[in-house]
């Protein structure tokens, strides 16, 4: 099982890497980061589409997924802790995705960024995606650069091209959505395979078409938006197998609810504003500070037929975004996938890859 250290405890991540496109010397590496409970083995179908638009994809498990090294207890006591404590066990989740990226870049000898002469095209380099509940790992990564060394910012700063935020969840940015809008049930009393079963269902339904607002601020509430029929959630629709293969129900126990814990809603909220709204971070000793990876663009891709806590999250950032300033955000642009579900690399993943394309 392929790992890399990511501290000086011993802790690992495991991905899985598609491997360099053998007619190639400038593909874009990407790497995907999965969300709750279900893992990296969900981007599997997007493996053999890869090489053909000129992409490695490295599958990443977190802290607490298979192949990679659960939390100890005094690690969950700190998303619990004191504010101080909470944001330095976020900081260090962000940590252990720089420090991954480091050692891929370094132990695979990937291609930076390279520019054609008198043109904008770019070739080689890296990028990020995170999907749903992953950003609440991935935006720490951004908010924290600053603090990261200046060997590895300056290393990272010359291969990442861009953040893909691939229907964020709202835990990861720090909301709480309308009445109305709210789509998750599960039972946090019931087993751990329970409740993977009872939040896949929910996650993976379709629900009516939404539209994002003009703005956050003129609304208040909505109108029920409960899961359709017809299609059916994606989970119901594998195999008791293929759920196993996808899912860790582990997670449930106590990890996932520690990273829920209602009193880290400030401190994500917060990472999600340095992280991309507000990035001016860095200290130049002129007095005035200075984005850290000024050219990294920022793609929020959301699907129209998400869970509501789902497309409200995608609501928040556009309306976020809209009021920064453009002088210390980063550029952000918004793509919206109709017709899709939560779940849309698994439904659609020759859809899917081909956006990629496009966006990393």
């Amino acid at each position: 099982m392929p790992t890399a250290a990511v501290d000086d405890h011993g802790s690992v991540l495991y991905y899985e890497d598609s491997g360099a496109p053998s007619t190639s010397s400038g593909y874009v590496t990407l790497v995907l980061i999965h969300g709750t409970c279900f893992h990296g083995a969900g981007f599997r179908p997007l493996i053999p589409l890869a090489k053909e638009h000129n992409l490695r994809l490295v599958l990443l498990n977190l802290r607490g997924y298979p192949g990679s090294t659960p939390y100890s207890d005094a690690e969950l006591e700190l998303f619990r802790g004191a504010l101080d404590d909470q944001q330095a066990a976020l900081q260090t989740r962000g940590f252990e995705i720089a420090t991954f990226l480091r050692w891929f870049i370094e132990n695979e000898n990937i291609p930076k960024i390279h520019t054609t002469a008198g043109s904008d095209q770019k070739s080689g380099g890296l990028s990020i995606l995170a999907w749903s509940g992953g950003n609440s790992q991935t935006l720490p990564f951004f908010a924290n650069a600053d603090k990261l060394s200046e060997y590895t910012r300056a290393l990272l700063g010359a291969y990442i091209r861009s953040f893909i935020m691939y229907d964020p969840s709202h835990t990861a940015v720090g909301v709480q959505p309308p009445p109305g809008l709210k789509s998750l049930l599960f039972d946090p009393m019931a087993s751990p395979e329970e409740q993977a079963l009872q939040f896949g269902l929910s996650v993976s339904a379709y629900y009516p078409p939404f539209t994002l607002p003009n703005s956050i601020h003129d609304t208040t509430s909505y109108v029920p938006r409960g899961p359709l029929n017809d299609p059916q959630p994606t989970t119901a629709k594998l195999t008791d197998q293929e759920i196993r293969d996808l899912t860790h129900p582990a997670i449930f126990e106590r990890t996932q609810h520690a990273l829920w814990s209602p009193t880290l809603s400030s401190l994500y909220e917060k990472n999600a504003l340095r992280a991309l709204f507000d990035c001016r971070l860095l200290d130049d000793s002129s007095g005035a500070k200075k984005k850290v990876w000024p050219g990294v663009r920022v793609h929020v891709v959301w699907c129209d037929m998400t869970a509501g806590e789902l497309a409200w999250a995608v609501a928040v950032l556009r309306s976020r975004y809209r009021e920064s300033d453009p002088d210390a955000r980063r550029e952000i642009d918004f793509h919206k996938l109709e017709g899709a579900n939560h779940f849309v690399h698994l439904e659609e993943p020759q859809r899917f890859i081909e956006l990629l394309k496009k966006l990393a």
